[in-house]
């Protein structure tokens, strides 16, 4: 879980806006992965990197207010 909390604060800091729109994995503070399709996304995920437990997330494509 603490890996997890690592990759969501590293992607808090970054500027993603070239996968405005897509779905993304990360592992170790890196992309691996990014898609239009979620389920295709955790698929490959999960067969490239079996043992490691990604953040995954949609970059939204318009800013977000909360």
């Amino acid at each position: 879980m603490v890996e997890s909390y690592a990759n969501y604060e590293w992607f808090l800091k970054q500027d993603f806006s070239e996968y405005s729109g897509k779905w993304l994995a990360i592992v170790d503070r890196k992309v691996i992965a990014a898609s239009n399709d979620a389920n295709k996304l955790i698929g490959d995920v999960k067969k490239k990197y079996p043992n490691k437990r990604p953040f995954i997330t949609k970059v939204r494509d318009k800013l977000s207010v909360l």
